[in-house]
């Protein structure tokens, strides 16, 4: 199979599915007679911009991102809803943000993040839940801080 009907049959199964792990979908393409490891399936997740969003019952499920993962500005779409808190500073870091995010969105945020303000970004740390964001300077995290702090209003 090639590598682009696999992101198409991943698509599929995502819009179909309520997945809460990769290793669902991992599961569901072996249903469909796809063998994939988690690893790549980890890489076409991010590729495609499948994100987690929260459903009704309080878990969270994989879902595509409203923008494509090749152009992911302007930034809110993407960003809407995975926001969950911003740190405020702290003395002696004033560089550093941290971002606390829904479960799973981090390396699509992280895109987002280097794409807007790359020139500002010294060092953007990602895992599950989390990015610790270092800027380049006290002005740029400020400017980095008020945008995010926009984003979530608007969220």
């Amino acid at each position: 199979m090639k590598k682009s009907e696999r992101l198409d049959l991943i698509r599929k199964i995502v819009t179909e599915n309520a997945i809460e792990t990769q290793n669902d979908l991992v599961s569901l393409l072996k249903e469909e007679g796809l063998t994939a490891t988690q690893a790549t399936i980890s890489r076409d997740i991010n590729e495609i911009g499948i994100v987690k969003i929260p459903t009704d019952h309080g878990k969270y499920i994989y879902g595509l991102s409203k923008e494509k993962p090749k152009k992911v500005a302007p930034t809110i779409n993407v960003i809407n809803g995975s926001l969950k808190a911003i740190s405020e500073e702290t003395p002696g870091l004033l560089n550093f943000i941290n971002i606390d995010l829904v479960p799973g969105n981090t390396r699509l945020i992280k895109r987002v993040l280097l794409e807007q303000f790359g020139s500002d970004v010294f060092s953007c740390i990602a895992d599950d839940d989390s990015i610790l964001l270092v800027a380049k300077s006290q002005l740029a995290a400020k400017r980095i801080r008020e945008s995010l702090e926009m984003w979530m209003e608007k969220g």
